[in-house]
């Protein structure tokens, strides 16, 4: 089974309450692992659309004077918001976020992408559109989407002491679960492993379904965390997020399979409907 040790974490910004919202759980990911925070700041500084051949000096400079404010300002906030920590790295990127975000992952060979989200009523989309969703259709890297609500941090205060994990059998659900006892061993949280029956009842008993969910999980995982198998019944989606509220569980590992349509990559309806809904972060582990 995968381990999953999140030494390099990428952190992106843009100042809002949102993000350092989610800059507040890096954090206290980064402290439990002793890992890097890199904090980036992304902007095309794009000069404005008309302008004359002798105004270009003048824009230069203006542009300049642009990038290094926001230096200042991301060095200021990353200071605010986690000190002295955990080990950080400012950096501020000339373009626009979602390439800017892709690209730093790949070129510092990030371990863990931590980003807000905001969560979206109604019919879902197939196609995704904020830059947190097209970052987790577009990277092979574990995202970790932090929903974020006006004083949910005076309300709850960070912490993590209840792991969701579903699963459903897959080389994918088993690297998800590597994953979440990572987490539940740093935090020393209990880890609930969940399997959904789809399917219609009256195939197999629930006593069934649940010694086969615990056969699944292997031996050493019962040994180095609390765990808890649960088996439901209905629509997957529905029921993660239902047993996540129920159960008040403080993050969600869910794995996710990329997939192609046309050409463009898409990720299951269950991981964008869970990491839409649900009531608290969700870490996404992708796998091509």
């Amino acid at each position: 089974m995968e381990t999953f040790q999140p030494r390099r974490i990428l952190c992106p910004t843009d100042f809002s309450e949102l993000a350092t919202f989610a800059l507040k759980y890096a954090r206290e990911v980064a402290q439990c692992f002793h890992g890097r925070l890199l904090i980036m700041y992304a902007d095309p500084f794009l000069p404005p659309p008309h302008f004359t051949a002798r105004q270009v000096d003048e824009l230069v400079q203006a542009l300049e004077r642009s990038k290094m404010a926001a230096r200042e300002a991301l060095a200021d906030y990353v200071w605010k918001h986690v000190g002295d920590r955990v080990e950080t790295e400012s950096l501020v990127v000339e373009d626009w976020p979602v390439p800017a975000i892709l690209r730093t992952a790949e070129e510092r060979d990030v371990d863990l992408i931590v980003m807000g989200t905001h969560g979206r009523r109604g019919l879902s989309r197939v196609m995704l559109g904020s830059v947190t969703e097209r970052v987790l259709r577009e990277t092979d890297r574990p995202v970790l989407t932090v929903r974020y609500k006006q004083g949910a941090e005076k309300e709850h205060p960070i912490s993590i002491t209840r792991i969701l994990c579903p699963v459903n059998f897959t080389d994918v659900a088993m690297k998800a679960l590597g994953h979440a006892v990572s987490m539940a061993r740093c935090f020393d949280a209990q880890l609930v492993v969940l399997n959904v029956v789809e399917s219609p009842g009256g195939e197999s008993s629930e006593q069934e379904e649940l010694d086969r969910l615990c056969a699944w999980v292997p031996g050493d995982v019962r040994s180095s965390c609390h765990v808890q198998e649960m088996v439901r019944r209905g629509h997957a989606a529905e029921q993660i997020i239902d047993v996540a509220a129920s159960i008040g569980c403080d993050l969600i590992v869910l794995g996710a399979q990329h997939r192609r349509f046309s050409d463009t990559t898409v990720i299951g309806t269950t991981t964008e409907r869970v990491t839409r809904h649900a009531p608290c972060p969700v870490l996404t582990v992708i796998r091509r």
